[in-house]
């Protein structure tokens, strides 16, 4: 019988994001790859500056992003 996931555990992983643009759309070209570069961009902005961190750490940032562009919003 399989057992099904416990979703707590996906909550644990570790998700890649862009440091620039904050994409959590990571793409890794393995062609490119060599010792010094694991080939990993973001495909939004072609940045190479990848970070990890769990989901809800990625959620709890991009909320407080999205916070401080409403703000910037208001003042105008």
């Amino acid at each position: 019988m399989d057992k099904k996931p416990n979703h707590n555990e996906y909550d644990d992983e570790l998700v890649y994001y862009c440091k620039s643009c904050h994409s959590l759309n990571i793409k890794v070209d393995d062609v490119l790859a060599d010792d010094l570069w694991d080939g990993s961009y973001c495909a939004k902005c072609n940045s190479c500056e990848i970070g990890t961190c769990t989901i809800d750490e990625w959620l709890e940032e991009e909320a407080k992003r999205a916070e401080s562009r409403r703000k910037i919003e208001w003042s105008k």
